[in-house]
């Protein structure tokens, strides 16, 4: 008896918890979105530099500035190179995100970027959204750890009645 009472309440702390994973997803998106755009305001004024002077080559911007004499010009060749990598980084991550809601969540969980991810989680606001997406998850997570604890228990179970039992003397 006991037993099924602890499964409903593993089963009703993972269905929160899978609530939360659209809404983590969505704030994730939100701040990649935020990040990206404010690395292009200083992208494209690199940009437009790049192709007055370099046909639109930022490599051989940043590269011009590496080789300059000049000290602090030279030290910008690395802030620019950062910046770039950024932007790449964002465009990438995007374009990750730009799938079904099942490879989104896959993408989130395999190859979103650890920094976005961690900035997501330590700003995360938790609600408890009533979305057709939210809720599925929800159940969805809640019903595959519920019958993984009860195969396991089960398999459990099994193991410890099939072990020589050991009599008093």
């Amino acid at each position: 008896m006991l037993y099924r009472y602890l499964l409903l309440l593993i089963a009703i702390m993972t269905a929160f918890v899978g609530v939360q994973i659209p809404n983590f997803l969505t704030q994730y998106q939100q701040r990649l979105d935020a990040q990206y755009s404010e690395a292009m305001v200083y992208y494209r004024q690199y940009q437009e530099i790049a192709s007055k002077h370099f046909a639109g080559d930022l490599q051989r911007l940043i590269d011009h500035h590496r080789s300059s004499s000049d000290n602090a010009i030279r030290e910008s060749a690395e802030p620019i190179q950062t910046l770039v990598n950024r932007v790449e980084l964002f465009r990438s991550q995007q374009r990750g995100l730009q799938t079904s809601y099942l490879g989104q969540l896959w993408f989130l969980a395999s190859q979103s970027d650890g920094e976005l991810r961690e900035s997501t989680w330590r700003m995360y606001s938790y609600n408890v959204p009533f979305t057709q997406q939210a809720l599925l998850t929800g159940l969805l997570l809640a019903l595959v750890v519920v019958v993984a604890c009860d195969l396991l228990l089960s398999g459990l179970g099994r193991m410890l009645r099939r072990l020589p039992r050991v009599s008093a003397r």
